[in-house]
């Protein structure tokens, strides 16, 4: 039959709820990841340091393990503020190597073969694009930093007894407020430097010069200014400063890192000007039509 001769009936099938619509495109960009059996592998490596986490606060409560071994543990002092503040350093590094992995190829080939107009060409808005983006590196992300930290911190609140949990509540608060600030400054600056450069390759080297190259410019500005400020160009500098904080950790620390000098607002600022920063590039690129100059 003629295309013309046919008839064409509007769609009246089941329909995406408006609310959640952009979990769509969240599934398909995360699937999209896991079709890679080295980044799946890699995934599997990243819960390594969970399950030895679970392991050493299960021994340091097992007399009958030190008993065998010929030691003798006490979990209060091993088990604190600062082996969670030192378990999750571990934990977020390893998100910023997957973010540096997977976020560029999820960008950049939306880009480079023009799927960024079809997405908003559907009732999905720019918004709601971003979301969709940002909500599957968020929850990746999120299996590998906070959630794992809230586990173990609940596995010691069960072993530990006499009031521990309670006691420590605040550290909740602390697990997850500093992974999730941690995962949404690298997964939007991941995702701004990718859609302007549209090169997987050179937006992952954008982002080991944004966290390893621009820190030694700061440090330069510092010594030729004599001042602290160029440390705020740091983005894992300002972090650790914040999450000194949220951890309570003692004095030695504030000391050790040489972040007495630099007060916290500035890092909350730093930090927060970096994600405005990012929103704006995004939204800058994010368009549904491209002017192709030659």
């Amino acid at each position: 039959m003629a295309v013309y001769k046919r008839s064409y009936k509007v769609y009246d099938g089941p329909l995406t709820p408006t609310g959640s619509r952009f979990l769509v495109l969240s599934r398909y960009s995360a699937a999209s990841l896991f079709e890679s059996r080295y980044f799946t592998v890699f995934t599997v490596l990243c819960l390594v340091p969970a399950l030895i986490g679970a392991a050493t606060i299960y021994f340091v409560h097992s007399a009958t393990t030190q008993l065998l071994l010929g030691m003798r543990l006490s979990s209060t002092d091993l088990i604190n503020n600062v082996w969670f503040w030192g378990f999750l350093q571990s934990q977020v590094w390893l998100a910023f190597v997957m973010t540096v992995w997977a976020v560029p190829g999820m960008m950049t080939r939306d880009l480079a073969n023009h799927a960024l107009q079809l997405y908003l060409s559907r009732p999905l808005s720019r918004p709601e694009y971003l979301l969709g983006k940002v909500s599957a590196v968020v929850l990746l992300l999120s299996a590998i930093t906070w959630i794992p930290g809230l586990l173990l911190f609940g596995l010691q609140a069960q072993l530990e007894g006499h009031g521990w949990g309670s006691e420590h509540l605040w550290l909740i608060g602390a697990i997850f407020i500093g992974c999730l600030l941690w995962v949404t400054v690298i997964a939007l600056m991941a995702m701004a430097l990718s859609v302007w450069v549209k090169w997987r390759i050179a937006a992952s080297g954008l982002m080991f010069a944004v966290f390893f190259v621009l820190p030694g410019l700061g440090e330069a500005a510092n010594a030729i200014l004599h001042t602290q400020w160029g440390r705020l160009l740091s983005v894992p500098y300002v972090m650790t400063l914040i999450w000194t904080h949220l951890f309570r950790l003692p004095d030695r620390f504030i000391h050790g890192f040489n972040y007495a000098g630099v007060p916290l607002w500035s890092a909350w600022a730093s930090v927060l000007s970096v994600c405005l920063i990012c929103i704006m590039l995004l939204n800058q690129r994010l368009r549904a039509r491209e002017v192709e100059r030659g």
